[in-house]
Parts: C-alpha cells; structure tokens; sequence
C-alpha cells in the first residue's frame, strides 16, 4: 500500500482503558491549526502520482469531534489540498481520503467534511471506518448507542458500507461464548454495514484490563468458527491482520515543529511501530498478543490458511 500516514493531533474526546496512543501531548488551539499547516506543507511536497498514488490517511486521537470554527476552516483547507494534491493528481482507481473516528460526538463536520469530499470527487474515494466496543471504550449507556446512530446515519447519508472496527480481544470473545453478546445482534442494529475484527496490539494505558489480550486456544477455536459462520468477516480479519503486517509510510514523525514553529520538510518514512522484529518467524513483535503464550499470532493465521505447516 503506498499511503501516506499522518498523524495529525492526539487530542481525543475518548477515554478507553486500552487507549493505543503513545503520544498524550496536550494540543491547544493553535497548536492543532499549526499542525494542519504542517500537514498541509508536507502533502505539498510528495509525489501522488506514482510512489503514494494510494493516497492519505489522516489519524488522531479524533478527528472530527472538532467544534471550533477555526479549527474545523483549517481542517477543511486540509481537505482541499488532500483533492487538489491527492485525489485528482493520482489515477490509481484505489486511491482514498482514509480515516477511522471513535463517532461518539455530533457528527455535522465530520458530514461537512464527506459531503464536500462528495462533491469534488465523489464518496468512491472516502475510506471512513467507525470504531466500536462493548466494554472498555464506553463510561455510560447512551454512548454506544449514540456511535451505532452516527454509523447508521452516515450510511444513510451517502448511501455508503461502514466498515464498523472491533478490537477482538479476549473479553469480546469470552462474551461471545457465554451468549452475552453475539455478531448477528450487531449486524441488526447496523444494516447495510459491515463488522470488521482488528487483532489486539499493546496498549499504551495505565489502567489494567485484565482480559484484553487473547488466550491462544480461545482465539483458535473462535477463528475456526468464524471462517464456517461468518466467512466475509473472517476474510476481512485475515486480510487487515496480514495488511497490518506491513510497514505503513508515515508523514511528519518529528513533531519539533510544533516547538520550533517552522514548517517539516521531513520525508515520509516506513516508521508505524512495527520496527521490533521478533527473530524467530520474521513478523513484528506487536503480533505476539497472547497472555499465555510467546506464539505470534499472524504466523497462526497464516497456519489456518495453509501457508505454515503447523501450528
């Protein structure tokens, strides 16, 4: 994939117990409108046309729980250039403005942003994901809730497939088994959606969720199931898991310049926290999520599908 990454704040509105942000710097307002410009300069400066034709990736904290008119004008300069620059300077058909939201706020600039996004060049090149949770992203009843109508009323809005990320943890799994949650309740409160499983990676939280990381036989089992009920969903699972694997090209991983004042000329580079190797299968070590066992769990998957003699 040849998409630039950026990581353009880390403020957030959220307040999981299995956060995976590693920078907490706190942006003030004029930070966050000088990190835009950054972001904007940087953009500027690649070539979309042949060595990142995939396009953007714009990453938080969140992105569009935004109110300050300022901040949201600046935003959508941003947009613009992501068009100008991006969008209709790339021919490579899968190009995208890419991005995933917690949705848990009043989604009128993130519809001001897709909307404008639609009328220059059309919803065919927005990749916008939801995230979603049933215990640990959450502090009341009415948040989730509030996140299912935003995902329904986006889907609405343009006629477009959410794709709905879930973290499949050990608690997810563990509820699944004890009939306490299930993937078909999800579905029917999310028509003309899809459910898409992401593999648990460390976590940068002080808090301690006991039941986050995966149990080896569980996962297995659950997998197992999964290709024989839900095939689209575990293709889905294979594939993000497997595209993970890579290492993403990211944007402006020196954030001097919010100190120094002064616009990054910075290259992208392959840098995405996957540098750690673990030396016995080739694969990184965020993929060693296990809490009672040192097996990786890509080199399982690859297992399952035939592409490792055991497991």
């Amino acid at each position: 994939m040849s998409m630039i990454q950026y990581s353009v704040w880390n403020e957030c509105n959220g307040s999981c117990d299995f956060c995976l942000r590693k920078e907490r710097k706190h942006y003030n307002k004029e930070e966050m409108l000088f990190a835009l410009e950054a972001v904007m300069h940087n953009i500027k400066l690649q070539d979309f046309t042949k060595e990142y034709s995939d396009g953007v990736s714009l990453l938080g904290g969140e992105l569009y729980y935004i109110t300050d008119k300022d901040i949201q004008d600046k935003f959508m300069e941003l947009v613009d250039v992501i068009i100008d620059c991006v969008l209709l300077k790339s021919t490579n058909p899968n190009r995208r403005y890419s991005s995933v939201t917690n949705g848990n706020y009043d989604p009128a600039f993130l519809f001001r942003v897709v909307d404008h996004l639609e009328k220059r060049v059309g919803t065919q090149f927005v990749d916008i994901n939801f995230s979603y949770d049933i215990k640990y992203r959450y502090k009341d009843e009415a948040t989730p809730l509030r996140v299912i109508n935003n995902i329904n009323a986006f889907h609405e809005r343009y006629n477009y497939r959410v794709g709905v990320q879930m973290i499949l943890a050990q608690y997810l799994i563990d509820a699944i088994n004890k009939g306490e949650w299930s993937i078909d309740g999800l579905l029917k409160q999310i028509p003309g959606n899809m459910l898409c499983f992401l593999y648990p990676h460390p976590i940068n939280s002080n808090k301690i969720v006991y039941d986050f990381y995966l149990k080896r036989n569980d996962f297995l089992n659950f997998l197992i199931e999964l290709k024989q009920n839900y095939p689209d969903i575990y293709n889905s699972f294979v594939f993000s898991t497997r595209n993970s694997s890579r290492f993403k090209v990211t944007g402006l991983v020196d954030k001097s310049y919010i100190e120094t004042g002064k616009l990054s000329d910075e290259k992208p580079s392959l840098s995405d926290g996957k540098e750690v190797i673990n030396k016995l299968c080739g694969h990184s070590m965020l993929y060693r999520s296990y809490i009672d066992s040192s097996a990786c769990v890509l080199c399982d998957i690859e297992a399952l599908e035939g592409s490792s003699e055991a497991l």
